[in-house]
C-alpha cells in the first residue's frame, strides 16, 4: 500500500505511515499552571523573617507576558497558562497571598516549594521527541497532541481498496423487487460496512450468478483491487464455483478450509498477485470470518501495529457442553457487574440466523476440545470493536 499526505483534521481513523517527531517544546517555556503570582524562590532561602513581603510589578498571561526581569522581592500577578517572567521559578496562588489595600505589595506568610504550579518547558513533550510511532491508528486524543506541535500534515497510509463480491443465483441486489426464489445481497452490505470500519474503501462489484464465466469476468475487472473479498461458492457443492474460477488465473492458494466454527471453508489465494479471501456463504460465518480475518489483512496492508485480537476474561451465564475439535466462536451477549464481565450465549449458534448475530456484542471463544463449562465458570471473550 502507497502513502499518502493529508490535512490533520482529515486524520481521524488513518495509520501513520511515518512517525510524528516534535518540532518543537510543549510547553514553549515555563508556565504557571494556577492563578497567583510568579516569584523567587531565592527571596525564601534567606533566614531573616519567615513574612516576606513583595513588591507587584506586572501581570503575565496567556498570549501577553511579562517581559521585563523581576528582582529581589519582587512578583508578577500571573494566570494559568501564562509564561513566567525572567527570573521566577515559582509561584505562590492567589489564595495564600494577602494584597495590600492599594494593590501594590503582597504578603506571604509560608514558606513555599521551588518550582511549585510551574509547568516546565517541554513537560508534554520535548523537540525532537518521536510522539507516536508509525503504524499508529490516529483518534481523536492523538489529533490533539499533534495539532501542538504546529504540524497540519501527516504522512499516512493509503485506503486499501476492497472489493466485495457475491455469488449465487439466488442473490439480488438489495432494494429490488423481493421475489419468491431469491434473497437480498445482506452478505455484501455487511461487509462493505466492515471494510470502511477496518480502515478500507469497499467497493460492492455485481452479483456474480453460479457461473463459472460470469464469476470469472467479474473477478478479472477486479484485478486493480488492493484486496478481493467473495462470500458464497467456496466449499464443495456443485455450485461452489470459486476454486474453479480462481484458477483460471495466475494463482497460489495459501490455504483452503480451516478448523473453526463458523467459517471452515475459508480461502486465502492470490490471483495475478492480488489478494482475495473467500469467506462462506452463510452470514454469520462470512461475518465472523471478515471480523477476523478480512480485518487482520487490511491491518496488515495499512501497517496498523496495534495487536489483534484481544481477548477478554468473562465469566459465563448458562451452559455449555463439551467442544468439538474445531476453534468455536459463539455469539453471546455481555454486560458489567462490579467490574466484572458477564456473558451469555445465544441458544441457537446457526450459521444462518444474521439476526442473532447482529443482536450479539461479543464471540465466547472456545478452544478445540474444550471441556463442559458451568455457570459462573470463565470464559475467553472477542468483544465486537467500534460499530461492527
Amino acid at each position: 500500500i502507497s502513502n499518502e499526505d493529508i490535512f490533520l483534521k482529515d486524520a481521524l481513523g488513518r495509520c501513520l505511515a511515518k512517525s510524528i517527531i516534535s518540532e518543537v517544546d510543549n510547553p514553549k517555556y515555563d508556565v504557571s499552571s494556577m492563578d497567583g503570582y510568579a516569584v523567587n524562590y531565592n527571596d525564601f532561602v534567606k533566614k531573616d523573617s519567615r513574612i516576606k513581603k513583595f513588591k507587584i510589578i506586572g501581570e503575565s498571561s496567556a498570549g501577553f507576558p511579562y517581559l521585563k526581569k523581576i528582582n529581589t522581592l519582587e512578583a508578577v500577578r500571573i494566570f494559568t497558562g501564562a509564561k513566567l517572567p525572567k527570573g521566577s521559578n515559582t509561584v505562590i496562588i492567589q489564595e495564600d497571598v494577602k494584597v495590600s489595600n492599594n494593590s501594590k505589595y503582597i504578603t506571604i506568610h509560608e514558606t513555599p516549594k521551588k518550582n511549585q504550579f510551574v509547568r516546565k518547558k517541554g513537560l508534554d513533550f520535548k523537540k525532537n521527541n518521536i510522539l507516536f510511532k508509525k503504524g499508529t491508528i490516529l483518534k481523536s486524543r492523538h489529533l490533539g497532541s499533534i495539532a501542538m506541535t504546529g504540524q497540519a500534515w501527516l504522512t499516512v497510509s493509503r485506503k486499501p481498496i476492497v472489493s466485495i463480491l457475491s455469488t449465487g443465483s439466488e442473490i439480488f441486489k438489495v432494494g429490488e423487487q423481493i421475489s419468491k426464489n431469491k434473497i437480498p445481497n445482506g452478505n455484501s452490505l455487511m461487509l462493505a460496512s466492515m471494510v470502511e470500519e477496518f480502515g478500507g474503501v469497499a467497493r460492492i462489484l455485481p452479483v456474480a450468478k453460479d457461473n463459472l464465466k460470469d464469476i470469472y469476468e467479474i473477478l478479472a475487472n477486479a484485478l486493480d483491487s488492493d484486496l478481493i473479498i467473495t462470500t458464497g461458492g467456496v466449499s464443495v457443492g456443485k455450485y461452489d464455483l470459486i476454486n474453479q474460477a480462481i484458477s483460471k488465473f495466475q494463482n497460489k492458494i495459501e490455504f483452503w478450509k480451516i478448523a473453526i466454527r463458523p467459517g471452515k471453508p475459508l480461502l486465502f489465494s492470490k490471483i495475478n498477485n492480488t489478494p482475495l479471501i473467500g469467506l462462506p456463504g452463510n452470514p454469520v460465518s462470512s461475518g465472523v470470518c471478515a471480523l477476523i480475518f478480512v480485518n487482520i489483512a487490511i491491518r496488515k496492508m495499512l501497517g496498523d501495529d496495534s495487536s489483534f485480537p484481544l481477548l477478554e476474561n468473562g465469566v459465563l451465564i448458562g451452559k455449555m457442553s463439551k467442544n468439538d475439535k474445531r476453534l468455536d466462536f459463539v455469539r453471546a451477549n455481555s454486560s458489567y457487574k462490579n467490574g466484572v464481565l458477564y456473558v451469555t450465549p445465544f441458544n441457537l449458534q446457526d450459521s444462518s440466523m444474521i439476526t442473532n448475530f447482529a443482536r450479539a456484542d461479543c464471540l465466547i471463544v472456545r478452544n478445540p476440545f474444550e471441556k463442559p463449562i458451568e455457570s459462573g465458570d470463565k470464559v475467553k471473550v472477542l468483544k465486537f470493536p467500534n460499530n461492527i
